[in-house]
């Protein structure tokens, strides 16, 4: 499968081929679909699954600017990204991020954990009206969660805290699932029903585009703010999707009317997408990242507002300024 956006594109599935004629980039799927592109028309491409891809495309690519990841077409784990040789992420900037006080960290942290409580309250509220249903408790306690922030002065508090958030947050989407979905609760690694594994494969998607938005910005997205690095844990990319899981990722699934049970197959390990969901599902996805909204006076594309968002959180790491997360209004 080819998903083809104005600035991304997706090959997804099994058998297909990446290959360079001249400078387009040209793409072949096992089931005859075939794709021509200039690499200077595309900022990032994704291959999911198990496709062959030359050393020349890479080269083009990189040559161009492209942005090029690899995702596990079952189950949705982003693994790996193509980098030049000769990039450079221990930059000044990068210094001042491992080396930032505990004061300034959880001052960044409070207003990146306001913002997470914020985008699930006004997404509730949303549905609520919509939908005739009501979420008053699980908003009001929210509502109460967020007013506490101010007097949180550990950032273990503050992962407390997200925690205890998603979990209401999710329980109150509960109301709105069909049942057959059988959505219990959010289960990240792996997803055993149709709505986690739709959240599951928008969430990898959109830390593929945040942590490219993070690099471009300067900064290292393994060395978080709110959430802890350890291991190979990209924590800085989970800090900011935050801002952007319900605007951008929550709105699509939830809103995927025309998604039945029986499009996915659930077995002991996880629960999968058939192709016709997975096509239709980032069709939807593509084109809310591309969805203009008010940003600072004026109007953006969800994909440049990561990116500004990214540029801000530079800033206040490398300057010492204001951060100020994304609220969605």
């Amino acid at each position: 499968m080819i998903e083809r956006r104005l600035r991304n594109i997706v090959v997804s599935g099994y058998g297909g081929k990446v290959f360079r004629e001249n400078e387009l980039v040209k793409i072949a799927t096992k089931e005859g679909e075939q794709v021509q592109v200039s690499p200077r028309e595309v900022e990032q491409g994704i291959i999911a699954g198990e496709s062959s891809i030359t050393s020349g495309v890479v080269r083009l690519l990189l040559e161009n600017g492209v942005d090029l990841v690899f995702v596990e077409h079952q189950p949705s784990n982003f693994f790996a990204r193509v980098v030049r040789s000769d990039y450079n992420m221990i930059t000044e900037l990068w210094r001042k991020q491992i080396l930032m006080g505990e004061g300034r960290r959880l001052k960044i942290a409070r207003e990146i954990m306001d913002c997470a409580i914020y985008n699930k309250v006004r997404l509730l509220q949303s549905l609520a009206k919509n939908r005739a249903v009501e979420f008053d408790k699980e908003i009001e306690y929210l509502n109460e969660r967020r007013a506490s922030l101010k007097g949180i002065k550990k950032n273990e508090t503050l992962m407390g805290m997200e925690g205890d958030a998603t979990k209401t947050y999710f329980s109150a989407l509960r109301k709105i699932i069909p049942e057959e979905f059988g959505f219990e609760r959010r289960e990240r690694h792996p997803p055993h029903d149709p709505m986690n594994s739709m959240l599951s494969y928008g969430y990898t998607v959109l830390k593929s585009r945040v942590e490219y938005a993070l690099m471009r910005a300067g900064l290292n997205p393994y060395e978080g703010v709110l959430h802890v690095a350890y291991r190979n844990r990209p924590a800085l990319s989970f800090d900011l999707m935050e801002e952007f899981r319900q605007p951008v990722v929550d709105r699509v699934v939830i809103t995927q009317k025309q998604v039945r049970e029986d499009e996915f197959e659930r077995r002991e390990d996880m629960c999968y997408m058939s192709e016709g969901v997975r096509r239709r599902f980032l069709e939807a996805l593509y084109s809310r990242f591309e969805d203009e909204y008010a940003y600072h006076g004026e109007r953006l594309e969800f994909l440049d507002i990561i990116f500004e968002q990214a540029k801000l959180l530079a800033k206040a790491i490398g300057n010492g300024g204001r951060f100020e997360g994304f609220r969605y209004r």
